[in-house]
């Protein structure tokens, strides 16, 4: 009898278990960040590399995807510098006489006027594998959807070398002065623009 009894009282707890995973499930499912924006990547050479997806609620983004495939990037098996830009544009920029790759993007997309890290537009770096394929995703609460849609658009750069976010102790220096120059606090050191896509409604 006691047996019985602990057996339906078992049964019973994982039927509530159950039901509660599944409330749980419907819960999250039904709550889940949806795409709201996206970026196609392009080389130089105008071939598509990769994809980068913008997740959240409303207007507020609160997760990136980012994924590139069969990359010829220089420095395979190496960070990449990841940034949001100015411009929805991917087109290059005369600088005198050489051809800027995608600077018709402009700079780092930074309302906020601060120095390289805390730009609104600095995104973790991407480790691009030897083979040339990469995955990242991570959480954000830096982004607007509206920001980035607004009159002359942004786009998402994907850089040839390594970023190091302006975290230049004063221990070291350039041209005797301590600390991270000009160029640092502006871009991170990340090099040249490898990568390029204008960003879109999802």
């Amino acid at each position: 009898m006691k047996t019985r009894t602990w057996r339906r009282s078992l049964l019973a707890v994982a039927a509530l278990a159950a039901v509660g995973l599944a409330s749980l499930t419907a819960s999250t499912s039904a709550g889940a960040a949806k795409p709201l924006i996206r970026a196609t990547l392009l080389d130089t050479a105008g071939a598509e590399i990769g994809e980068v997806v913008f997740k959240g609620k409303g207007t507020s983004v609160s997760r990136v995807e980012v994924e590139v495939v069969a990359a010829a990037a220089p420095g395979l098996g190496d960070f990449h510098g990841f940034h949001v830009h100015t411009t929805g544009d991917c087109d290059p920029l005369n600088s005198g006489s050489a051809n800027v790759p995608f600077g018709s993007a402009g700079g780092h997309w930074n309302p906020g006027g601060a120095s390289h890290g805390v730009h609104a537009g600095d995104m973790p770096s991407v480790l691009i594998h030897a083979n040339g394929n990469a995955y990242m995703e991570f959480d954000t609460d830096r982004i607007d959807v509206s920001a980035l849609l607004d009159t002359d658009g942004s786009a998402v750069i994907l850089h040839a070398g390594r970023d190091n976010f302006a975290n230049i102790p004063t221990t070291y220096s350039s041209g005797g002065v301590p600390g991270p120059n000009a160029t640092t606090l502006a871009t991170g050191d990340s090099g040249g623009r490898y990568a390029c896509g204008v960003v879109t409604p999802a």
